[in-house]
């Protein structure tokens, strides 16, 4: 899909052109036959062509109305804050204050875990469904869909800081949070 080439950051002129023809021609036709995840992966790959890809990716741009349909799809998915989130928003309160939750990114569509708007500081709280399964040596490297999130709101501005869970875990108390939250923030 043209979604995985987005996330891989694969550019390929010829078949992004088709898949761009193909894609606009079927939403002006039957937009319905497109599902709310379908459409919010559309929205992510025109992010990708225009934020990523300069004046390559503009011309393979879907309309305008296309492009709102997608986003709009993107921005009215619901949102579950975890139990994890909670954690890292109640210490990270303890340190600075002002920052939201899941505040709305405007250019991107993107839900963002914990932000301070005013300094276009996010914080983003990774769970295990945003790793792969660790190596052979034990790492964990951040699956597809979350590199192109960092990637996507670091293009649009964004300074975006990774909480990752089994760092999280890692700590005891309070002040060790705070302390780790403090030192990523800088």
């Amino acid at each position: 899909t043209v979604w995985a080439y987005a996330t891989a950051d694969h550019y390929h002129q010829a078949l992004l052109a088709d898949c761009s023809r193909v894609i606009s021609d079927s939403l002006a036709q039957d937009p319905s036959r497109w599902g709310v995840g379908d459409r919010s992966q559309l929205h992510q790959w025109q992010l990708w062509l225009s934020l990523e890809r300069g004046a390559d990716g503009q011309q393979h741009l879907l309309s305008e109305s296309q492009r709102k349909l997608c986003c709009d799809a993107m921005q009215g998915t619901e949102v579950t804050i975890s139990r994890l989130q909670r954690s890292v928003a109640a210490a990270l309160a303890a340190v600075q204050h002002g920052f939201e939750e899941e505040h709305l990114e405007p250019r991107t569509g993107y839900s963002l875990d914990l932000a301070l708007p005013s300094s276009r500081v996010a914080v983003e709280v990774d769970g295990p469904s945003h790793f792969l399964l660790p190596d052979g040596r034990g790492v964990r490297k951040p699956n597809g869909p979350t590199l192109l999130k960092r990637r996507l709101l670091a293009a649009a501005g964004w300074r975006v800081i990774s909480v990752p869970f089994y760092e999280w875990d890692g700590f005891a108390t309070a002040n060790e949070r705070q302390t780790y939250l403090q030192g990523l923030l800088g």
